[in-house]
């Protein structure tokens, strides 16, 4: 059902995603939907869980070095690579509640990955939350560009890969200096 809905939702936005859309594409009735799910909320998390299960933190833990700094950027180039595979839904888990359902514990996981690389606990969370506001804000816009504009080519110059590279140089660099001023201990 997920699959489906996300399916749906990139190809023609959130606001088509309705109980009887899903339903139909799925080949059955609108109270059978009913029977698995309590309503479109439902969905909309299990679409959510389904984006965080293709990030793949297992596999962004693997591919990055011990410091905190590489962790950090392989998250933000695991939300990157998302966000162009999902345009539309991407805005889903970027926008999703942190202290709640899915998110949670997916971004339990990435603290406890910037703990291992070196960083303490409530250093880890700043670094999470800062480079996670700058992630969010630039990938929500050139997703939204590319969708609007028909293409990722539209968000090339102001929001396309070297920008980003470039910014998650810069947070990464921003979080090292202010947690460095700050006393904070780190390998």
């Amino acid at each position: 059902m997920s699959a489906a809905a996300l399916r749906m939702i990139e190809e023609a936005g959130i606001e088509a995603l309705t109980m009887r859309a899903l339903a139909a594409d799925l080949g059955v009735g609108t109270m059978t939907l009913y029977t698995h799910v309590r309503g479109r909320d439902d969905v909309l998390l299990a679409a959510v869980e389904r984006l965080i299960a293709e990030l793949d933190m297992a596999g962004v833990t693997a591919r990055a070095g011990s410091d905190w700094r590489d962790h950090l950027a392989e998250v933000l180039a695991a939300y990157a690579a998302l966000a162009d595979r999902h345009p539309r839904s991407f805005e889903l888990l970027a926008l999703a509640p942190y202290a709640d359902g899915p998110v949670a514990p997916h971004l339990a996981s990435a603290e406890q990955a910037l703990i291992a690389g070196g960083l303490a606990a409530p250093d880890a969370r700043f670094a999470l939350g800062t480079a996670d506001a700058f992630a969010t804000g630039f990938l929500v816009v050139r997703a939204r560009t590319a969708v609007r504009a028909g293409g990722a080519a539209a968000a090339a110059a102001s929001h396309g890969p070297a920008a980003y590279a470039r910014g998650v140089a810069a947070v990464i660099a921003g979080i090292a200096a202010t947690l460095e001023a700050s006393g904070a201990e780190t390998l």
